[in-house]
């Protein structure tokens, strides 16, 4: 069974620092924990790291702990790993907590943090984690392999193409085309040379762009039939790709 990585961000290192020091990840099965002192810098090691457990404050400088597990939630659905994201605040409010159970959080911790509560959520979260490894499929074997590269054009592609205005995850793609996620992403890779995420996103983008300047709908509602519920975050992913938001977009393009 793969290792299990943890992940804190605060914009306050030193107490961040402290936990790294003062928790015996190891005991609960979590084989290393980093931190890093801003979304930037978070989002930059989630791509470049194995990342199952993140850990996020909420309130700093420009991006917020919401934004980041709003992000990863997106950029882990085409993931192999399974994640899942804590809060670790010192803000009680309900408007941040209810935002936090509708991300999917496993839980929302206050600070100063009692030891023995992040014990229990780092348990929970590693048996959630354990038990999402175990669901997914084993890799194909050599002569398997030989047999299913032809299947991201007869069947991985048109999946996504036909479930662009639904959301979606890799281990749905791998359910649906009986493969390990693992091996699905690797294969899907070499022959198009795009990571799941950055094709569905692309489709995506072309697909928003089509109905910005062939519709009069509203942005809210082309968000939706493009497979991202949250309209803020489909306008950040928009302006990501186009440099410009949907709302420019039509202005610019509309005939």
């Amino acid at each position: 069974m793969s290792e299990i990585h943890a992940l804190l961000l605060d914009d306050d290192i030193f107490p961040c620092e402290v936990l790294i020091e003062e928790v015996d990840w190891q005991r609960y099965g979590i084989a290393s924990a980093a931190c890093v002192a801003s979304v930037r810098e978070a989002k930059a090691y989630l791509q470049s790291h194995s990342v199952n457990i993140l850990i996020c404050d909420i309130e700093m400088p420009g991006e917020s702990g919401l934004d980041m597990v709003e992000w990863a939630t997106e950029y882990t659905r085409f993931s192999a790993e399974p994640m899942v994201s804590i809060m670790l605040t010192c803000h009680p409010k309900y408007e941040y907590l209810r935002k936090a159970m509708q991300l999917g959080c496993l839980d929302y911790l206050l600070k100063p943090v009692d030891i023995d509560d992040l014990a229990r959520c780092l348990e929970k979260a590693v048996e959630l984690i354990t038990q999402q490894r175990q669901e997914r499929r084993p890799e194909p074997t050599a002569a398997e392999r030989r047999k299913k590269e032809d299947l991201v054009h007869d069947r991985i592609l048109p999946f996504i193409n036909e479930r662009l205005d639904t959301p979606f995850s890799v281990t749905d793609i791998a359910d649906a085309v009986a493969l390990n996620p693992q091996y699905l992403m690797r294969i899907f890779k070499k022959e198009t040379g795009q990571s799941v995420l950055e094709y569905v996103t692309g489709k995506r983008i072309e697909r928003a762009k089509e109905l910005l300047v062939q519709t009069d709908w509203p942005l809210t509602l082309i968000s939706e039939k493009v497979g991202y519920l949250n309209y803020t975050y489909f306008m950040k992913v928009f302006k990501s790709v186009e440099a410009i938001t949907p709302g420019e977009y039509r202005k610019r393009y509309s005939p």
